[in-house]
């Protein structure tokens, strides 16, 4: 008999559902534990088992068991409570609504495999594929496909009834009576899973022609680019097993380093890392290695993923490849064992600067670098330790050495945050003029600096919709004087057309194509 959401609320065991979580401690009838949600040195988390609730009296967040399940697992509050009635053999009553999400990921799934298929068709896209060393296991562990035109994809999917459920995943678009084009057309295809293995979309990577090396699927209810990791879940049990992460950026680094048995190695999809990709990490490592390109470019991605990791109290280990180097390059050139020496060889974050504060002659740089990172850290106790180690290396007075410590804004990006019109005509110009500039000269909140830089790199492809709606007739001019606005410099005085000509002579023609 199918049950509704109330129906389940009393047939569940909030304690059994919380407890695979995380550990419970019985105190009288009600349990005990630290907070998963924020940093909690001493139990505040209590659930009471009569009630049927839970509840942090630390951070305040409190609900029933689906709403646990759905704010741990990163997922919609119904789709925590069909993956609860699946545990205890209920049939749970969907919802319109949530029927058609279900039958969405369902066509997701269907275009997978058929790309998948399609790919042992495609003599050029195999022989691409060979160029990466991308070996025929690998292929089919990260259902790796290839979309050849719009029009075989749409007969498959008229052909198997779900034309309409996969439009709305918005990977179709319906362009006129009896048109469609594949957002994937010409493109090798990277199916991405969720952590339940569901296929929620794809990234695709060109292989001749104009547009962007690489696209994803577009943001929906089950798709959130800010949430997902691609290898992730391919690789979950190692994750689990070594308690640690190797952070990459791209998707032929993630498949490359896992043929090579780095199975713990995981990307983002082509945006910025966030604090709800850390987020996801901390569910299951406690340590994370940053294994970037070589170039500077990789280098401002490393300095800005930092931050998000130590908010999540993970342990960070950035690891250096050489330069011109990425992690696909590295291990099919150099091998694994040489990639095993460099992240055996790397050092936590503020073990690394210690060092570097020994050397009189760059102990200023690390100096500056000990006060960028240590505000980010959540654990007083743990800060005080690594401020009284910072005091003794420099000679600075261990209060002389906390006061120059800036409380810094939350790295958190709030996803329906609303930004200010300038901000989103910032945003709107440098990805419609197409243009590069050094962002380290201007007065960019957290959020919007890391969005800036991931168009600088290619990395991000769709802007948030208050920025991608605005519209501005003058746009360039107005960018331009936003630019002069934001200078980290007001009091000097700045020609704005002078400033354009020496930003775009120094980066004029950047590509805008995404990495690799």
């Amino acid at each position: 008999m199918a049950s509704d959401l109330e129906d389940l609320r009393r047939e569940i065991d909030i304690v059994d559902i919380i407890s695979e979580y995380i550990p419970l401690e019985r105190v009288g009838v009600n349990y005990r534990a630290r907070c998963p949600f924020h940093p909690d040195r001493t139990p505040s988390f209590y659930v009471s088992p009569l009630k049927g609730i839970f509840k942090c009296f630390g951070c305040g967040v409190g609900g029933d068991a689906i709403k646990f399940v759905s704010l741990y697992e990163n997922i919609p509050y119904f789709q925590a409570a069909v993956e609860i009635a699946k545990k205890y053999g209920i049939k749970l009553k969907l919802p319109r609504e949530e029927k058609v999400d279900s039958e969405t990921l369902l066509a997701i799934s269907k275009v997978a495999e058929f790309y998948h298929r399609k790919l042992a068709q495609s003599r050029e896209a195999l022989e691409y594929l060979k160029t990466r060393s991308i070996e025929k296991a690998s292929i089919k562990r990260f259902l790796i496909g290839f979309s050849a035109s719009s029009e075989e994809l749409v007969n498959f999917l008229r052909k198997e009834g779900i034309l309409d459920h996969y439009l709305k995943s918005g990977n179709l678009k319906k362009v006129g009576e009896d048109s469609f084009v594949d957002l994937f057309k010409g493109r090798i295809t990277f199916a991405v899973r969720n952590e339940r293995g569901d296929v929620v979309g794809f990234g695709g990577r060109i292989l001749e022609g104009n547009g962007p090396k690489y696209v994803n699927s577009p943001d929906s209810p089950f798709f959130k680019k800010s949430h997902l990791l691609f290898g992730l879940y391919e690789g979950l049990s190692y994750l689990k097993d070594f308690k640690s992460a190797i952070l990459v950026e791209g998707y032929f680094d993630v498949v490359s380093l896992h043929q090579e048995g780095f199975k713990n190695a995981v990307a983002t999809l082509g945006t910025a890392f966030s604090e709800n990709h850390a987020k996801v990490l901390k569910k299951y490592v406690s340590k994370v290695y940053l294994l970037f390109d070589g170039d500077e470019a990789g280098r401002k991605a490393l300095d800005r993923t930092i931050p998000f990791l130590l908010s999540q109290d993970l342990e960070v280990f950035p690891v250096f490849l050489p330069a011109g180097k990425d992690p696909h390059d590295f291990v099919s050139d150099e091998g694994p064992s040489a990639l095993q020496s460099l992240i055996d060889d790397s050092r936590e974050i503020f073990e690394g600067i210690f060092a570097e504060l020994k050397d009189p002659s760059i102990r200023k740089r690390a100096l500056e670098k000990f006060l960028k990172y240590i505000p980010y850290v959540q654990d007083p106790v743990k800060m005080h330790d690594l401020v009284s180690e910072a005091s003794k290396l420099t000679g600075i007075p261990h209060d002389a050495l906390a006061e120059k410590i800036k409380p810094v804004k939350s790295t958190k990006v709030e996803e329906n945050s609303s930004l200010p019109v300038h901000l989103r005509i910032f945003l709107k110009g440098l990805k419609t003029l197409k243009v590069s500039i050094d962002l380290d000269t201007l007065d960019l909140p957290y959020k919007v600096k890391s969005l800036a830089e991931g168009l600088l790199r290619g990395e991000v492809e769709e802007l948030p919709q208050e920025v991608e709606e605005v519209e501005v007739p003058d746009l360039e001019e107005r960018f331009w004087k936003i630019v002069e606005d934001l200078s980290v410099r007001p009091d000097e005085e700045v020609d704005r057309r002078g400033l354009r000509k020496v930003i775009l002579s120094t980066s004029l023609h950047r590509s805008f194509g995404g990495r690799r």
